[in-house]
């Protein structure tokens, strides 16, 4: 890595932060205050549309704005080019791959700013609307609650800019992770490219994250709060349909019109007139023939996505389970907690390089074959991403159980099977299964860690789709995004139907 592009990727990195911070968190805390706090109507639909996104991968994102706005997107081919459409260099790239990521950073903002409104008081709460009306109310006594949930939100926009280089790869713009991946594919990393990702990626990972665990509640505390809230919306008033018009604004533009580009684009039909000029029009012929081309097509992505899914999801959820268990005293929690802080904050690039030192190895020889020959490279790279998602699952699941449910087992002597059996099982089934669901639909959306493991004749659909994404393909991508934004609206509504049955 030379000092240019050291310094370029740098820049570039802080634009991108800056501009999905100052984007993201405004709007996700907007979200959280109006969904969580006030009567808007349809809170529960629009919360299902904005939980639809979280399991969306960032490449998704780029490829449903893309087909509408991008080159060949179906605006750019029915209205020609635009002032403002040609996002594929210079300024225009870079705004382009601040506004994927604060996209989709926006539903998660708006998750985390939603667990720190569980911390009021509602006599505080009521006190303060009988004094001086909603503004008062929320100036005074709900947003001063915020401010470590919104400092939590903004870590969250850096990590995927930090960690992983997808989007930048795609609009060719050179972060630091998307240097990191270049100087990785040439051959290898010199030491001052490991100096900067450790540096530049993961210390201000390391630092505001541990500055975050520090100054928040316990989780356990969080998890109990969230279960028990019980706090009235406040009520808009005259300014009821105002804001609810706002937010599904809001909401239709981050989930609605993404699929609705996709789904035009994967119907849109060129077509050469007598003159020799090219037009295009939708059909639902060709919407329906992309969707089963998508299906046929990709077969063998699709298995091999599938196969290393169930193998990731249950290699992490079997040791976030070992790990919690045997986490018992509080100097083995908190080495835990930083274990998975130091995963989650690696590059994506850095992780496939650590990958490949590790495994790629001609002594002993099981240790190369299992590189070349099965996904044991890529299952491994995926427990960086995966093992933290699923420590934070199985810490939810366990302590959303009562503590009269604990104690009374304890009283009862039962430990071990015959606990998980009795206690844990009958009162969280659902949820493993919906935690099961999560792990997968990541780990079949997970890219950047795996990119540069893959065995030889192993293609998986987020590899398939970041080929046709670069390639530009017209249907094909288009059919894919659809059905990996769907697999998101399958997790969102498992979620939505688990929890409100409990």
């Amino acid at each position: 890595m030379r000092t240019t592009e050291l310094i370029t990727a740098l820049a570039n990195t802080l634009l991108v932060c800056g501009l999905c911070v100052a984007i993201a968190v405004p709007l996700g805390c907007l979200l959280a205050l109006l969904l969580f706090r006030t009567d808007v109507y349809g809170r529960r639909s629009a919360w299902v549309m904005l939980g639809s996104q979280l399991a969306v991968p960032l490449y998704v994102f780029a490829g449903g704005w893309s087909a509408g706005v991008g080159v060949q997107g179906w605006l750019s081919a029915w209205a020609g080019t635009l002032p403002g459409l040609a996002l594929e260099a210079g300024v225009g790239a870079l705004l382009a791959v601040s506004a994927i990521h604060a996209l989709a950073a926006i539903p998660w903002v708006c998750l985390i700013c939603s667990l720190g409104l569980v911390w009021t008081q509602r006599s505080q709460e009521e006190t303060a609307y009988v004094d001086g009306g909603l503004s008062y109310a929320l100036r005074f006594s709900v947003l001063p609650k915020l401010r470590i949930w919104i400092a939590a939100g903004c870590l969250w926009c850096l990590l995927p800019v930090l960690t992983e280089m997808v989007v930048s790869n795609l609009y060719q713009v050179p972060t630091l992770a998307e240097q990191i991946y270049l100087d990785a594919s040439r051959g290898g990393l010199s030491p001052a490219t490991y100096l900067v990702g450790t540096l530049g990626c993961m210390l201000p990972l390391l630092l505001f994250g541990g500055l975050f665990l520090r100054r928040c509640p316990a989780w356990q505390a969080v998890v109990f709060n969230l279960a028990h809230h019980r706090a009235p919306p406040l009520a808009l008033g005259r300014w009821r349909g105002l804001c609810s018009g706002l937010l599904w604004l809001i909401v239709l533009g981050l989930v609605a019109l993404p699929m609705v580009n996709l789904l035009i684009k994967a119907g849109w039909q060129p077509w050469v007139d007598k003159a020799g000029k090219v037009h295009y029009a939708w059909q639902l012929g060709r919407l329906l023939t992309t969707l089963q081309e998508s299906c046929v097509l990709f077969a063998a992505e699709f298995y091999w996505s599938g196969l290393l899914a169930l193998s990731s999801t249950a290699l992490a959820l079997g040791l976030a389970i070992a790990g919690h268990s045997l986490a018992r005293s509080n100097i083995a929690r908190r080495v835990l907690v930083a274990l998975m802080l130091i995963l989650v904050a690696v590059p994506g690039p850095l992780v496939g390089m650590l990958t490949i030192h590790l495994l790629n190895r001609g002594q002993p020889v099981w240790l190369g074959r299992l590189y070349d020959q099965t996904l044991a490279a890529p299952v491994f790279a995926q427990q960086f991403r995966l093992l933290p998602l699923a420590w934070l699952l199985v810490a939810t699941i366990l302590d959303s159980i009562s503590p009269r449910a604990w104690e009374q087992a304890r009283m009862d002597g039962l430990r071990g099977v015959a606990c998980v059996r009795r206690v844990i099982l009958p009162q969280t089934w659902s949820l493993w299964g919906a935690a099961c669901l999560l792990l997968a639909v990541t780990s079949v959306g997970e890219l950047s860690s795996t990119i540069l493991v893959l065995p030889p004749g192993v293609t998986t659909v987020s590899m398939r789709l970041f080929e046709m994404l670069h390639f530009g393909m017209r249907h094909q991508d288009s059919g894919l995004c659809c059905m990996l934004l769907l697999l998101g609206w399958s997790v969102s509504l498992v979620w939505w139907k688990t929890l409100r049955e409990r």
